[in-house]
């Protein structure tokens, strides 16, 4: 049981060692590892009841002509969840839309975290770029 405990708590920190040690940077806006994994949490439980607000999360595509490092291992599939500004946790419904703004928190369907990515200063339209301290 001892064993099993410890490969507990291993696993656990391993997980909380691949969010970014300080605050993200995505244009003019500012991300914590707190924001990120609740960010994370949220995306992760809509994905597994199926409650895709305004299609989030969806699959992301790791496109190389971006040069985006993701720091989870595997070929995916990855998720993208828009992050809000401000810490609150996105929400749209068909009644009340919301924008999903240009960041994104990108994660792994077991809910580890890859990347912090944003439109912001992309060069296309849809593209990304990673966030400052990602």
């Amino acid at each position: 049981m001892f064993a099993k405990v410890l490969v507990l708590i291993a696993s656990a920190s391993l997980a909380l060692a691949s969010l970014p040690s300080g605050t993200v940077t995505c244009g003019s806006n500012k991300y914590t590892s707190s924001e990120l994994t609740s960010a994370i949490n949220a995306g992760l439980n809509d994905l597994n009841s199926n409650n895709l607000q305004d299609d989030y999360p969806h699959q992301y595509y790791d496109e190389p002509s971006e040069d985006i490092t993701l720091y989870c291992s595997g070929n995916g599939p990855w998720y993208e969840f828009p992050l809000v500004p401000g810490g609150a946790i996105y929400k749209s419904t068909s009644s009340h839309y919301v924008s999903p703004g240009t960041d994104r928190v990108i994660f792994t369907g077991s809910g580890t975290y890859c990347a912090v990515v944003t439109h912001t200063g992309a060069a296309s339209y849809d593209g990304f770029v990673a966030c400052k301290g990602d």
